[in-house]
């Protein structure tokens, strides 16, 4: 068990005593192998992955974390994005299906929050997409 230095929106001192020092549990990104990257946007990379133990062929979205942000946890407008893709089930809208969470590179397996993906379904495009006036 794990106290951490935690502080409430209010500015008042948390006493949380949390297992690992988190609270909930995501997916580990070790659970994937990263088979290609796909792009790059303005708020992270994505890249097609296999999950190891299925087999499912998915998307993950690393969530762009600045340096100076890294402090202050996962960025308020990523977890927005999570939040509202998670909650979306539309056709024409990627489903986020899990958040995986890791080093990416760790070969001990401790999973931290030095980076975090979105796990999303994959959907295969067919030549670059073109927008007609």
């Amino acid at each position: 068990m794990t106290s951490g230095p935690w502080i409430s929106i209010t500015g008042q001192s948390l006493d949380l005593d949390l297992p690992d020092g988190y609270l909930g549990k995501c997916t580990s990104v070790s659970a994937f192998e990263k088979l290609n990257r796909l792009g790059e946007g303005t708020y992270g990379v994505v890249s097609r992955a296999r999950h190891r133990d299925t087999s499912e062929i998915v998307a993950l979205k690393q969530v762009r974390i600045e340096p100076e942000e890294r402090q202050n946890g996962i960025p308020i407008t990523a977890l927005r994005e999570i939040a509202i893709l998670r909650s979306l089930k539309h056709a024409n809208i990627i489903n986020v299906t899990d958040v995986a969470v890791g080093s990416g590179d760790d070969s001990n397996g401790a999973d931290t929050l030095d980076e975090v993906y979105m796990v999303m379904e994959y959907a295969e495009q067919v030549g670059a997409p073109t927008l007609e006036a």
